[in-house]
């Protein structure tokens, strides 16, 4: 891996011109975050209470990525992590144990493919991707970012602009250029980036632009916020590039097939953090701020076993939803 290595609800429409905005400023520049000011934790098997966080915060980022379509886990067979209802649950716990003004986002690929390599329509996808709105809808996220997958599977099940789907190189209906949060006082843009995937699905209602491409919109966010976010899945080198073109950009979630908790690195003041495949951890970036600038940065990875119960709605929605695709595929598939 190259120096990249580093490391995206409410039921209304996600359309940022709808969102209460400050009048556009002046360009500014990233954070003066140094390198000193930055710190990990992983945590993997410790018990429950340990995990959560201790320290206080301005700002709390919980993250996460690639879920594909399944409200399950990764499937390991000795020790499955993962899933949405243990995100959402983790993070709701974080923030009841130090309370702190927070978000949650996802860097991409949320939904499965709509069609198969051959072009032909996969006959459960619609089902799955259904359930995954739901499921993402009950786990509160205040923005998802757009992978060349999610397009894909946007074939199969179309956004309808209830869930906050931002991207600054797709466009087409249900999507945002960004979302614009206020919390604790400041304001917080977050957009996203995709690189592309292999697909055979008709893309055509919803076209991917080159990712460096996005630069324009990242500036003109960043003259309306405090602190600009950028989700990115599988664009590494778009993002080194638009960091350099682009010096407003305050921290950059990345998401691309990682397994490993890989720590947050530092890029022209910007800060990096990586989102794990399969959302088998949960991110959780909490950030000192100082007049809006971030001058201190804690980037956690938790373990999402069993240790970490599910989200008592989501992991309904889950239950639900793995009957509902169990019948479908009996239907279609037999047995």
């Amino acid at each position: 891996m190259t120096l990249l290595a580093l490391a995206t609800l409410a039921c209304v429409p996600h359309d940022p011109e709808l969102r209460p905005t400050p009048a556009p400023g002046p360009q500014r520049t990233a954070t003066t975050l140094p390198e000193s000011g930055v710190a990990r934790e992983l945590f993997t098997t410790e018990p429950f209470a340990t995990r959560l966080p201790k320290s206080p915060a301005e700002l709390v980022i919980f993250y996460g990525s690639e879920s594909h379509g399944s409200l399950e886990t990764c499937g390991c067979p000795h020790r499955p992590r993962g899933s949405l209802a243990r995100f959402a649950s983790y993070a709701t716990a974080a923030e009841a144990a130090v309370p702190a003004p927070s978000l949650r986002v996802n860097a991409g690929y949320v939904l499965t493919d709509g069609v198969d390599y051959a072009g032909q329509p996969i006959a459960d996808a619609a089902v799955k991707n259904n359930w995954m709105y739901r499921g993402l809808t009950a786990a509160r996220f205040d923005a998802i970012n757009v992978s060349a997958h999610d397009v894909a599977g946007f074939a199969a099940s179309p956004p309808d602009g209830t869930l906050p789907f931002v991207s600054a190189n797709v466009t087409g209906p249900g999507l945002a250029r960004w979302v614009i949060v206020e919390r604790g006082g400041h304001t917080i843009g977050i957009t996203g980036i995709t690189g592309e995937a292999a697909t055979m699905a008709d893309t055509s209602a919803w076209p991917i632009a080159p990712a460096t491409s996005a630069a324009t919109t990242i500036a003109e966010l960043a003259t309306r916020v405090e602190i600009v976010v950028l989700l990115a899945w599988n664009a590494n080198d778009a993002a080194r590039t638009l960091v350099k073109s682009v010096p407003s950009i305050d921290v950059v979630i990345d998401a691309g097939l990682y397994s490993d908790a890989l720590p947050p690195v530092l890029q022209r003041g910007t800060l990096w953090t990586f989102a794990e495949y399969q959302l088998v951890r949960a991110g959780e970036l909490r950030l000192g701020l100082n007049d809006g600038t971030i001058r201190a940065a804690l980037d956690r990875h938790i373990d999402l076993d069993d240790v970490v119960r599910d989200d008592p709605t989501v992991g309904g929605i889950a239950k639900e939803a793995r009957t509902d695709i169990d019948r479908v595929q009996r239907e279609v598939f037999g047995g």
